[in-house]
């Protein structure tokens, strides 16, 4: 008899602890990232020319994209992308860390050189070179 009154005493407690435990589940499933298990992720490199190129995230490889802008080495390693080397003034693109993830981003601003993870066959966007530049240091100061 005690075991029950004690269940009866405490019913609204267990369940809404099980409500939070369904709807803290609930928001996991929700809320991860929305890619099919069998789609294959690729490296979608954009060049200052207008050309696109793919890497499959799935193996191991490299491109040596050159234009007249610059040289950039891209390596895919382990399931992510990075750039190797890059004749870049400053090399801001070698400190950016490999990704691996649809909506990742590496860019090289000088060299205009995007890189994208998608979906093998998906869409991809498009970059605005001068979207994300500033046009002076004073730009860079005043915010």
């Amino acid at each position: 008899m005690a075991v029950l009154r004690h269940i009866r005493e405490n019913l609204a407690t267990m369940v809404a602890a099980a409500l939070i435990v369904c709807g803290l589940a609930a928001c996991f499933v929700l809320l991860r990232p929305h890619t099919s298990s069998n789609a294959q992720l690729v490296a979608r490199i954009h060049d200052g020319e207008g050309h696109s190129y793919e890497l499959p995230l799935a193996e191991y490889g490299s491109l040596t994209v050159e234009t007249s802008l610059g040289t950039n080495v891209i390596v895919v390693e382990n399931g992510a992308v990075f750039v190797a080397e890059a004749d870049c003034p400053k090399g801001d693109c070698l400190r950016q860390h490999a990704i691996s993830a649809p909506g990742q981003q590496l860019i090289c601003l000088p060299h205009q050189l995007w890189v994208e993870i998608v979906e093998a066959g998906a869409p991809g966007g498009e970059l605005d070179v001068t979207a994300v530049t500033a046009t002076g240091d004073a730009d860079l100061v005043s915010r």
